[in-house]
């Protein structure tokens, strides 16, 4: 695991492979989102190839906002999502707040991700009498 920059391919090429096509659409934009990361941490294979990633908006004291976890399908279930995210944990276990927005529990991907984040320690927000607002999602 290691904070890096991503090459314009690589990036492009795990969030297709996970079928996040809303961040493909415009690579610049999502090259642009990376930078801007508070810490981008990346998992890669012994031959370089990057097949994970997390990364974080925070203000490095109070808040630490999980953005994106990817780990690519073919390595999933190896442990890379845990260590990426045990990893963020042991970074801002300082912060009062250390929070993700995921799909809604009747979408295809909370079947996994739900459940793993309550592994990982997540509890929900309204388990916490916390409540999460948004503007309606641009698509």
């Amino acid at each position: 695991m290691a904070e890096q920059t991503l090459a314009r391919d690589e990036a492009y090429e795990l969030y297709t492979a996970v079928g996040w096509y809303g961040y493909t659409k415009d690579v610049d934009k999502l090259l642009r989102s990376l930078a801007g990361s508070h810490l981008l941490l990346t998992a890669r294979g012994d031959d370089g190839a990057l097949l994970g990633l997390a990364r974080t908006i925070s203000d490095g004291e109070t808040v630490c906002y999980l953005q994106d976890l990817l780990v690519h399908p073919r390595v999933q279930r190896g442990g890379i999502g845990r260590n990426l995210v045990e990893e963020l944990k042991r970074r801002y276990e300082h912060c009062r707040f250390f929070l993700l927005a995921t799909d809604s529990a009747d979408a295809e991907e909370a079947r996994t991700s739900h459940p793993f984040y309550r592994a990982m320690g997540f509890v929900a927000h309204e388990e916490q009498r916390m409540a999460a607002f948004g503007l309606p999602v641009k698509r």
